[in-house]
Order: C-alpha cells, then structure tokens, then sequence
C-alpha cells in the first residue's frame, strides 16, 4: 500500500520530464532557467560515458555522448539547430570540458544558449585551500554553466568543415 501511494506521488513528477511540447513552451517563452534545467536533466541521464577497452587498459570516451544530446536537442519542435565543440582543438588535460550550443527562435528573434559540461569528476574537494581527497575521482560528465553564445553553432560547422579532409 505504501509503495503505491508513493508511486502515485512521485509519477506526476516524473511524467513531463520528456515532453516535446513543454520544451517548446520553453522556448518560446524565452524562460532561460527552464533550459537550463532541461538540460542539466539530459546531461544527467548520459553522464556515464562509454569505455572503451585497449590493449594497455581501459578509459572512457563521452564524444557518442555528446553527439547523442546534440541528436536530442535538434529533434525537439523549435530548435532550429545544435552543436558542440568537437572539431575545436583542445588541451589534454584532465577534467576535460565541452560546450553544447543550440539556436532557437522565439517570435522573431534568432537565440543561442550553450552549456558548458565537464568531462570527469575530481574526488577532492576545496576547503580554505585544504584540498581533501573525499572519494575516487569519477568518468562522469557534470553540467557546470550555461551562457547565451551568439553565433556558436554556425562556428563550429564552418570549424568542422574547414577541418574535414
């Protein structure tokens, strides 16, 4: 009985989590914390990663991860288009970051919002300069910010395409 009665209670919470229609409000009412939340949501869902298994170990590759949340954004009614900084050559270091763009239009207005996701979790953290190792560092993918990017997406396909042989 109890089960039920809090299956009951928490359903509701979690019916409208992948609403197309909800998402488009969203855009449509130019709510930038209502996306954000989307998104932190999504990058929460495939903060996994995927291993990959080599001849001197194993590490974890979040590239199909990041393609599959720009897959999920440009399936969304309203979004004119997304991308993320794939082609941009970056410093190898670890905890690596990545942003996601997507462009909109609200009304007549051509938007753009990017979301910057950290690739990998330290264990340690900061304590008036005390660095206290807590837990095992982790191969996750964390959301950390968000800021409105005019012009990102069309620079990472001109990147991407410049880039290709």
């Amino acid at each position: 009985m109890r089960l039920l009665l809090l299956c009951l209670l928490l359903f509701p919470l979690a019916a409208p989590a992948q609403d197309a229609k909800r998402f488009q409000r969203a855009l449509n009412s130019g709510n930038e914390r209502t996306l954000d939340r989307w998104m932190k949501h999504e990058i929460h869902r495939v903060r996994k990663g995927q291993l990959v298994t080599a001849s001197s170990g194993s590490y974890t590759v979040h590239h199909s991860m990041h393609d599959n949340l720009v897959d999920f954004l440009r399936r969304q009614p309203g979004v004119e288009d997304a991308a993320w900084d794939k082609c941009v050559n970056k410093i190898l270091l670890w905890p690596g970051h990545s942003t996601i763009g997507m462009r909109w239009r609200a009304g007549d207005v051509l938007r753009e919002r990017c979301w910057t996701v950290q690739e990998g979790r330290p264990g340690t953290i900061k304590i008036f300069g005390w660095h206290a190792r807590l837990r095992k560092s982790r191969e996750q993918l964390k959301y950390t910010s968000a800021r409105r990017c005019e012009g990102f997406v069309e620079e990472q396909k001109r990147l991407c395409v410049k880039r290709a042989p």
